[in-house]
């Protein structure tokens, strides 16, 4: 980077040099918005994608292509390539590459099938919202795993349907790869099989109709397909880089001072980190305390899911068993702390710099024959000593909803005021937690839309929080001051999104599961922009680093072990 005499950092001339560059058209359209152009280096791993503008034009930088050979590829639901053609290559060297790419209209309904959403499947499904809500609006559902895709092609009629959910609920979703299972319990009898408070003849019945079962070899249904970026979002450069250990399971990551992702791999015991300026990776063994001998017909789960990096560039995780544990990057050390829990929540506050401590919840110890109840501890870093518990819940379960039966309290997302007390989101009664650490005392503030499950999110410098509401496909936010929520509705049904993450700017970003866009509120005229990206994703967390010379966003891609990497010119 450059700086002018008035200190403010300008793009290296070098680096915004553009080395390679072409149109994108086809018969139909002519120029092409929205497609996106993917290069593929020769020798790597790493993806990185730009997007054709309202002239159908695309441009890579020197920065983020190195010397080599490329092939490239698009994605733009129903256009393809020419089948017949070799594949598109190019060359990127001391002197600018030019590639023009003509698309032909997928024509074959089954090529049409490999490029569609979880969200376009679930859009072009027949049936009615009540029944499309099994899929997308249950507390586990089918595209936290695997794409829709996998459901609409089985063969499976209802009988047999009914077997594969039997076999589903006994695995960990969160810590299961495609190759990697992790079981978390012995089959349950089919009859009387519910699938999270639902009657599972009644999803097999319905999944039976829409998949290729009995005689059909073809889908009676249009498969329908969401409109390409416009405008803004065509504006997004974004890099893939898949870790070296697969199969893997990514469910959350952080940005440490000096630009490094850390990730806490949920399908073995391991954390990494990414240097995004050289490439390289590196990842250490993480403490598990889970029991060496598990239940009968249960595996021991490993993994490691939440990590939060403090303002000194410590790593904070939740690894198994009761205890919460920090790792030192400097020296490569671990540091235990014995949690006051018996069970606890895979979860833990951020640490945002200057903070002095973190939360952590779980359920205490009763007395005996008493209930255990939910409650809050905060750590005091520099003592290592953690506070009293705040009991967060009483015994009345949330209201049933028509998505769960008997669904319980709890805490689910952590955070802390600006004063250090401690707040979460509670999806079964949607609503927001708040519990003072010196009085203990504990409010819920209600979203103002009912039923809306509010997953994850984060507190911006206002000392709002901002947090996704999963079905009501809105982004909410709370002045922590006030108690005061208002809600932006995102005008596309079951996007559902999942984590929410203002930037330094006042944007906030969201993370949506199965329709591959990473989402941006404008809170001031609430616009919702939708950046596509290159690969198939689901991420649980939405990371901003604050540091970068332009807007930055991470995310990890859960189900296929890969760190994203989102920049927009500002």
């Amino acid at each position: 980077m450059l700086k002018t005499s008035a200190g403010a950092a300008q793009p290296d001339q070098k680096s915004e040099e553009i080395v390679l560059s072409g149109t994108v058209t086809s018969d139909k359209e002519g120029p092409m918005e929205g497609v996106l152009v993917i290069a593929h280096r020769e020798g790597s791993t790493v993806l990185t994608s730009v997007v054709s503008n309202d002239a159908g034009r695309f441009a890579f930088k020197r920065e983020r292509l190195a010397p080599g050979k490329y092939e490239i590829t698009v994605r733009a639901a129903g256009y393809e390539l020419p089948a017949s053609e070799e594949p598109v290559r190019a060359e990127v060297g001391s002197h600018a590459a030019a590639v023009d790419l003509k698309l032909d209209v997928v024509t074959d309904t089954d090529r049409l099938a490999s490029q569609l959403t979880s969200l376009e499947w679930l859009n072009s499904f027949p049936g009615a919202d009540t029944q499309k809500d099994i899929l997308m609006r249950n507390m586990v559902n089918c595209a936290f795993c695997h794409t829709l895709e996998r459901v609409a092609r089985s063969e499976y009629d209802d009988v047999e349907f009914m077997e594969v959910i039997q076999r589903m609920l006994t695995y960990e979703t969160d810590h299961s790869s495609a190759e990697r299972i992790q079981v978390v319990s012995s089959p349950a009898p089919l009859e009387g099989l519910q699938w999270f408070g639902r009657d599972a003849t009644v999803i097999a019945k319905y999944l039976s109709t829409i998949n290729l079962s009995g005689d059909r070899t073809s889908w009676a249904y249009e498969l329908k397909t969401l409109p390409r970026p416009t405008g803004e979002a065509t504006r997004a450069t974004v890099t893939v880089f898949p870790i070296p250990r697969q199969p893997s399971v990514i469910h959350d990551l952080d940005v440490d001072s000096k630009g490094n992702v850390w990730y806490g791999n949920t399908g073995w015991d391991y954390i990494g980190m990414l240097d995004p300026k050289t490439g390289n990776f590196k990842e250490w063994p993480a403490p598990n305390f889970l029991p060496e001998t598990p239940a009968p017909g249960t595996d021991r789960i490993v993994g490691v899911q939440d990590i939060q990096v403090d303002g000194e560039d410590n790593v904070w995780v939740a690894v198994g068993g009761n205890k919460l544990a920090r790792f030192m990057p400097d020296t490569e050390q671990w540091q235990t702390y014995d949690m006051p829990v018996v069970w606890k929540n895979p979860f833990i506050s951020t640490v945002q710099p200057g903070e002095t401590g973190l939360w952590v919840t779980g359920l205490g110890a009763p007395p005996e024959g008493e209930i255990r109840h939910e409650q809050a501890f905060r750590l005091d870093i520099e003592t290592g000593q953690f506070s009293e518990g705040i009991t967060l819940f009483d015994d009345k379960p949330s209201p049933v909803d028509p998505y769960h039966s008997n669904p319980l309290n709890y805490c689910y997302m952590m955070d802390q005021d600006a004063n250090g007390n401690f707040l979460c989101t509670a999806p079964e009664p949607s609503a927001i937690v708040r519990a003072n650490l010196q009085s203990g005392k504990v409010r819920l503030i209600p979203t103002p839309t009912p039923l809306a499950y509010p997953r994850r999110g984060h507190r911006d410098k206002q000392n709002r929080f901002w947090f996704s509401e999963f079905y009501a496909d809105k982004i909410g936010v709370i002045d922590l001051a006030t108690e005061e929520i208002r809600e932006y509705s995102i005008p596309v049904k079951f996007i559902s999104p999942y984590y929410s993450r203002p930037d330094v700017k006042g944007r906030v970003w969201a993370s949506a599961t199965g329709s591959d866009r990473l989402l941006r509120l404008d809170p001031e005229t609430g616009e919702i922009i939708q950046y596509l990206m290159p690969v198939y994703y689901d991420a649980r967390k939405v990371v901003v680093d604050v540091r970068a010379d332009r807007t930055t966003v991470w995310l990890p891609n859960k189900n296929t072990s890969q760190l994203i990497r989102v920049e927009i010119p500002d």
